[in-house]
């Protein structure tokens, strides 16, 4: 990180923006990442400068595409590029797509082997058709969501191009809000990172329906750092399996999951007790498919449009699940939900049987 401070100065950067303090160390981590801009600085500063600083780490020189929709957003790409690069001289090539309505025009381009690419999704696609793009070759994928696309079929074309890639490819995700992505979500086939930039302003973290007090958890995080200064010799045994099977970059993770599940008294949902006569359907997907409550919960309420209030428990086993919804609205679920495709599949759903 030392070496992205120094880019940073000398681009004229004094100090890294909250933004780039929190996202700069999962780009820097190989995993896939969505990272929400709302009333960031220096978002695309953020993902163009790993791809730079990686000539100084003895790594093979990236091959990235970098996507957008609009010729605009393709020059603002570029016109960053070039004031990070005026002062550090990076050796990194660079190429934008699109200026020309012609893409044959983009062919001397190519000539050069840029290790960068930024274009429009249309014209992506237009040169891995032509084999000027082998998307094999890609190791680092950006997406910059546009807050209102201007081209028609951006997403489409974001999972066409996808498709294409070798599944190495890291894939960074740059969207306003996340809630706006949930379809580019379902992208990120390895273990990914939802960094929330501008949550640490608010007094309560929230993630979908749930909520979590910090003055409580700060707290409770103090007591426990009291806890481990008094007795540490009581925990070599227990750090001695920490450090042999939790991997280093997910060690934080691992230590925030312990936190949230401890006691059960600092993470409280603010769900709203769910209204009038609940039954429960069954759902033919579970956990091995990938599905989590909160994946039930999204499809429901955008299915149904209706609120989660009207949402009672949902429980996912391995091959199926079941969730409780309010009575009034569990034949139109059936009427509607029952054979629609989700992830590629048709799903069942149906009332539950009763237990005899």
């Amino acid at each position: 990180m030392d070496k992205v401070t120094a880019a940073l100065e000398l681009s004229g950067f004094k100090n890294q923006t909250a933004f780039q303090k929190q996202v700069l160390p999962a780009i820097f981590s190989g995993r896939n990442l969505i990272a929400e801009t709302h009333q960031a600085k220096g978002i695309v500063i953020t993902f163009i400068l790993p791809l730079l600083i990686r000539q100084f780490q003895k790594i093979n020189s990236p091959s990235a595409l970098i996507l957008t929709d609009s010729l605009s957003s393709v020059s603002r790409i570029e016109n960053n590029y070039l004031l990070i690069n005026k002062l550090n001289n990076f050796k990194t090539s660079f190429t934008a797509l699109g200026s020309d309505k012609n893409p044959g025009n983009d062919i001397p381009q190519f000539n050069k082997q840029p290790s960068i690419i930024v274009g429009i999704t249309s014209r992506i696609i237009d040169h891995i058709r032509r084999n000027n793009i082998n998307p094999k070759n890609i190791d680092t994928l950006i997406i910059d969501v546009p807050e209102k696309p201007s081209q028609s079929g951006f997403e489409q074309n974001v999972l066409y191009i996808v498709s294409k890639l070798n599944k190495k490819t890291q894939i960074q995700i740059f969207v306003n809000r996340i809630n706006q992505s949930e379809e580019l979500e379902k992208i990120l086939y390895r273990p990914k990172i939802l960094l929330y930039t501008d949550r640490e302003k608010l007094g309560i973290i929230r993630q979908g329906d749930l909520a979590v007090d910090k003055e409580k958890l700060e707290l409770r995080i103090k007591t426990i750092i009291e806890d481990i200064k008094a007795n540490p010799d009581e925990l070599a045994e227990y750090r001695r399996l920490f450090k042999k099977n939790v991997p280093f970059f997910l060690r934080s993770y691992f230590a925030a999951k312990l936190l949230k599940d401890s006691e059960g008294s600092v993470f409280k949902s603010t769900r709203r007790v769910p209204a009038g006569n609940m039954k429960t359907l069954f759902v033919s997907i579970g956990r091995r498919r990938k599905v989590h409550p909160r994946d039930l919960m999204k499809l429901f309420q955008k299915a149904l449009d209706i609120k989660s209030t009207e949402i009672g428990p949902i429980k996912v086993l391995d091959n199926y699940s079941f969730i409780d919804l309010n009575e009034k609205l569990c034949t139109k679920a059936v009427e509607q939900m029952n054979e629609m495709e989700y992830r590629g599949r048709k799903i069942s759903v149906d009332f539950a049987k009763k237990r005899t």
